[in-house]
């Protein structure tokens, strides 16, 4: 990637931005990665709620959450990823943190986001933890057999960045 120096920003993704994200998951992820149309999907469902950091027109991170069927105030933080060549710059960090302050606006009626993250990714874990995520459970078949996931929560509203 050729150097980025411009300013770096915060938002809803745009849709001339979908195939970015879906090409930024391919990388950032080992497969299965969600499919282009699952983006699309999300852009559709919660515009709010998908979020991207930019520099220079490109996409570094991602993040999108929607909101449960059955608690209206709780928020799954679906997926998140930062590109490779990028990680450790900080930029998830900062996109986390700018979704998380904005979320009371965004939706009031939310007092809780949650994930999962695989137990393994210590940077992951600890990124989650600063922003006021605890683990509340742990699921050792979460996407089927021996494929153990920890199931993090944070309160909105509560010190959380």
């Amino acid at each position: 990637m050729a150097e980025l120096s411009g300013e770096l920003s915060f938002g809803p993704v745009l849709k001339q931005e979908l195939a970015a994200v879906a090409a930024l998951e391919a990388v950032a992820f080992p497969p299965p990665v969600y499919p282009v149309f699952f983006f699309r999907q999300a852009f559709d469902l919660w515009p709010q709620m998908f979020w991207v950091a930019r520099r220079d027109g490109h996409i570094l991170a991602y993040l999108i959450c929607g909101p449960e069927f059955s608690n209206r105030q709780r928020l799954s933080l679906m997926s998140f990823a930062v590109d490779p060549q990028t990680q450790g710059q900080g930029i998830g960090k900062a996109l986390l943190k700018a979704f998380m302050q904005q979320l009371t606006e965004i939706a009031p009626e939310i007092s809780e986001v949650w994930l999962t993250a695989d137990p393994d990714n210590a940077a992951a874990l600890r990124l989650y933890q600063q922003h006021g995520f605890v683990q509340t459970s742990e699921e050792p078949d979460y996407y089927g057999s021996d494929y153990r996931r920890l199931v993090l929560t944070a309160q909105i509203g509560a010190k959380s960045c």
